[in-house]
């Protein structure tokens, strides 16, 4: 963000949430219009969009998998994830691939199939804006607050991400059969 963008001063209950540490950046992309940032230090990087494999079975908000210098990298479309409608349009030249991955707990990595990318942001030293009573309630899974400097950008949560209900039944299916006798 450039010093002349102008700042909004408003005065609104803020999130305590641990994105605020000082110095903090997010990445900003772009899904179906709405603006959205997902922390640096969860970014692993951003690849071109490449074909993916769709997967038999999956949740529809699964886009696919490809291969990430060899390895299987899952690929969630995050207009889907974020209730946004149809699906991420995959011929858009803009389109992108962020790969992202869990700092702390069970360390998942997959890839976030954007619109657009939007640039880098600080996030406000003083926390974030809390979520608007207005987002769908799939957005609301995963968006933890609003930065309110112009234009806004809705902060998501990679673990709340991994977490959510669309994906829920691919957790389910991951988890090898109980093979073991009585």
């Amino acid at each position: 963000m450039s010093d002349d963008e102008p700042q909004d001063t408003a005065s609104n209950a803020v999130v305590e949430d641990s994105t605020a540490e000082l110095g903090a950046r997010c990445i900003a992309v772009q899904v179906r219009g709405g603006l959205y940032g997902v922390r640096m230090e969860d970014v692993q990087e951003v690849i071109a969009l490449s074909p993916l494999t769709r997967v038999f079975h999956a949740p529809p908000a699964m886009a696919g998998v490809t291969s990430l210098r060899g390895e299987i990298l899952p690929v969630l479309d995050l207009a889907i994830l974020l209730g946004a409608g149809e699906a991420t349009p995959r011929t858009s030249v803009e389109a992108r691939v962020v790969v992202v991955r869990e700092a702390t707990g069970l360390k998942r990595r997959a890839g976030l199939l954007i619109d657009e990318l939007r640039g880098i942001r600080d996030l406000p030293e003083d926390g974030l804006d809390p979520v608007p009573t207005t987002v769908s309630s799939s957005a609301g899974e995963i968006v933890v607050g609003v930065v309110p400097e112009s234009p806004p950008c809705s902060m998501l949560s990679v673990s709340k991400i991994f977490a959510s209900s669309e994906l829920a039944g691919l957790a389910q299916s991951s988890r090898a059969p109980d093979t073991s006798q009585p």
